[in-house]
């Protein structure tokens, strides 16, 4: 599952452009249950035998991030009725474009920022960064955990696709967002990879 990152949430207004999101569950519960499929079909056919091929833990994690249950999913495979809430989840897991679920793409291709606020902004939604501010650990407390990583510690590089967006983001996390993205990272992490190395990052800066 690929690395996102981005401090978002759902609006019926936006004051400036987003170029990259962060799919949680607090983000999935805003999502409105109402079928998005353009045939039904290829979506009964592709969710059907691309979560049938998922891995134990991407069916856990798919499962926890829609809040889901199994059977809804299976309701999928008969009736080809899919909602975002079920969709998204499906597309960032497994790495597959969200139009393939819908029957408008005919190649898997891959999760992206651009194809998930593409699909998200046709089903007008928007996104606008929360605005509340806290106060943030200074430059030295960061520079010390970032430049002196216990020696059990995997490295990880992280890259952001704009970073000047990102550090006013990190500016106004406040309680609840920070909450939901640990939240959304541990999910991810069960998937393993570098989430689940990330993940380890984080624990070990939050006892430090």
């Amino acid at each position: 599952m690929r690395k996102r990152y981005g401090i978002l949430r759902l609006t019926d207004k936006t004051n400036e452009e987003v170029s990259a999101i962060m799919v949680t569950p607090e983000l999935i519960a805003q999502l409105k249950q109402v079928n998005v499929s353009k045939d039904k079909d290829k979506t009964a056919e592709r969710v059907k035998s691309l979560f049938s091929a998922a891995s134990r833990k991407d069916k856990k994690t798919i499962e926890e991030l829609s809040n889901q249950k199994r059977t809804s999913i299976y309701r999928v495979f008969k009736t080809g009725s899919i909602s975002a809430k079920l969709l998204l989840p499906l597309a960032e897991v497994l790495g597959v474009d969200p139009y393939y679920f819908t029957g408008e793409a005919d190649e898997q291709g891959d999760c992206t920022d651009t194809a998930i606020l593409q699909f998200l902004g046709e089903h007008q939604y928007k996104f606008t960064p929360p605005k509340t501010r806290k106060p943030r650990r200074t430059r030295e407390q960061m520079e010390e955990c970032e430049s002196t990583p216990p020696e059990d510690v995997v490295s990880v590089t992280v890259t952001f696709s704009n970073t000047d967006r990102m550090k006013e983001a990190a500016e106004t996390l406040d309680y609840d967002n920070a909450a939901s993205l640990l939240n959304g990272l541990s999910l991810r992490a069960k998937a393993g990879g570098e989430a689940e190395q990330l993940w380890e990052l984080v624990k070990l800066c939050l006892l430090a």
